[in-house]
């Protein structure tokens, strides 16, 4: 330390005092402004993703900024607990064992898993919560569900081209956390990333799809959250049919309200687990691959169902057939016949075995998909299985409509009355089509009951009931209605024509009488 000399008694004591305590002043404020400024640093790199909230983190615990993962903003959730952030690892493909094959199949969304309703997709073990993912699908709806041991706000990526969550304009991501008020329903975000050719840059686009499309139900049961949700077809170019790849991902998050979490920036990539949309399934052993087909994969109550199990022997060894058992899966047990066939013949080597079935479908059967597995077990233990689904959907679609319409009356006018029928039913399909309900006064003119014939499956035929109607009809709407009679069901349609006016101009010379005040439309025909 450097150290000054001054003289006893010297007058310039008084002057050395006072500046030693201005210099002494100077470096408490100095010093003060750079640890001030040392600590604004250290906050601000413990606490990049946190504005505002106090929080205790280990400097080394936190991931550079330039990664940008995912986060859930500090949120009051309805029991006023702020939730930490939450980071999720887009970046990493989820490592859990996977079935990519999604059955078609219609589960009811209304927040319980039953038993054989739906097809597990993977099991998250490994975080703050656990849980298993769910997937399906039919011709109407892409089906998420998530099963957790805690309450959850869900997160799921959908890919639903299959190439690649920055590519094309198909990738939904949906959020469903708790409800904003006890006793609502859960809250629910959707936004599409649209990363398209024709863009410089990816963009969420928040709009692009309505959160009141997806089908919602949720429920917590012993403390286990069990959420299910549906996408509609066509959601994000969603399609639905077998062969489709797409793209699936469900992250578990501490409650929040939906509308709380913050996604990551466009361009930050999402790697998804691959799926495909099958209508079949296949578990076979090493050298014996199973395959079932059926006679038909869009049904009607009562339909008469075949299927066909062809069994390849890939060895050189002849196989024994010790058993093969039909019947329906889950929910699909009293769909079909259940039949276990011990008189099988062996399948010869590098040969096909093939083995039939046959069942009628209950006539009371609700619509939705049902799945009939086929399952040999051979005499040296092997086991081998091959499922198929199918759809039950309603035998015959029906509507009505009128032209022209809207009609404008001069004088007697005619009109065609159209009873389209389009028919599921395999084969032929034939019933009655009557005419229930017209205006009074209009004369029908080829009856009021006729016979229709579509000559085959998923076709159509039109019934044509012939009006003229009357040149005084008021002006105003007419219903019309009809009923569609087959194997003792009935189906009832409706429609209405709307009547205008318009008068003939008056021949030259000649004086128009005045035109009636028009009236109400009269009474129908029952």
């Amino acid at each position: 330390m450097a150290s000054l000399y001054l003289p006893f008694g010297s007058t310039s004591l008084p002057k050395f005092a006072a500046a030693c305590s201005l210099a002494s002043l100077l470096f408490t404020v100095t010093a003060s402004s750079v640890l001030a400024q040392e600590q604004k640093g250290q906050d601000q790199q413990v606490n990049p993703a946190r504005k505002g909230v106090d929080q205790q983190v280990d400097p080394a615990k936190v991931d550079p900024p330039k990664t940008d993962p995912a986060k859930v903003e500090p949120a009051k959730t309805d029991v006023g607990v702020a939730q930490p952030v939450q980071a999720i690892k887009f970046r990493e493909r989820p490592r859990y064992v996977t079935d990519p094959q999604r059955m078609r199949r219609t589960p009811t969304i209304d927040g319980v898993l039953t038993d054989g309703e739906w097809d597990p997709f993977y099991t998250i073990d490994d975080g703050l919560i656990k849980g298993t993912v769910y997937c399906n699908w039919d011709d109407r709806f892409l089906y998420l569900a998530a099963k957790t041991d805690v309450a959850a706000t869900v997160l799921f990526d959908v890919d639903a081209g299959g190439d690649g969550w920055l590519r094309g304009s198909d990738n939904i991501e949906v959020v469903v956390g708790p409800p904003a008020a006890i006793g609502g329903a859960p809250t629910v975000s959707v936004r599409l990333l649209d990363a398209s050719n024709s863009k410089d840059t990816p963009t969420w686009n928040e709009t692009g799809v309505d959160p009141k499309i997806i089908v919602v139900a949720e429920k917590v049961i012993a403390g286990s959250q069990i959420l299910e949700i549906a996408i509609p077809k066509n959601a994000g170019s969603l399609v639905l049919r077998p062969g489709v790849n797409f793209g699936v991902r469900a992250e578990f998050l501490p409650p929040i309200n939906a509308m709380a979490f913050v996604p990551t920036q466009p361009f930050e990539p999402h790697l998804l687990l691959d799926a495909t949309m099958v209508e079949a399934r296949i578990v076979s052993a090493p050298g014996l691959n199973p395959k079932l087909t059926l006679s038909d994969y869009k049904c009607v109550p009562g339909q008469k169902l075949f299927g066909t199990l062809d069994l390849f022997n890939q060895t050189d060894l002849t196989v024994k057939i010790k058993s093969v058992l039909w019947g329906g899966e889950g929910n699909s047990v009293n769909t079909f016949n259940t039949l276990r066939d011990v008189s099988v013949p062996p399948v010869p080597g590098l040969k096909r075995g093939k083995m039939q079935y046959k069942t009628v479908l209950p006539d009371n059967l609700p619509l939705g998909s049902y799945i009939l597995s086929a399952t040999v077990e051979t005499e040296d233990g092997k086991r081998v299985q091959s499922s198929a689904s199918i759809v039950v959907v309603e035998p015959i679609q029906v509507q009505m409509s009128a032209e022209p319409n809207p009609l404008t009356v001069l004088g007697p006018t005619k009109l065609a009355v159209k009873v389209d029928v389009q028919s599921a039913v395999p084969d032929h399909w034939r019933g009655d089509v009557e005419l229930i309900d017209y205006p009074a006064g209009w004369e029908l003119r080829n009856g009021r009951k006729h016979s229709l014939l579509v000559d085959r499956e998923d076709a159509h035929a039109v019934s044509v009931f012939n009006f003229q109607v009357p040149s005084n009809t008021p002006a105003g709407n007419y219903p019309l209605e009809a009923s569609v009679f087959w194997k003792g069901k009935t189906w009832k349609v409706r429609t209405s024509v709307n009547v205008q006016r318009t008068e003939a101009p008056a021949a030259a010379g000649s004086t128009a009488p005045p035109a009636a005040p028009p009236t109400a439309p009269p009474a129908g025909n029952k």
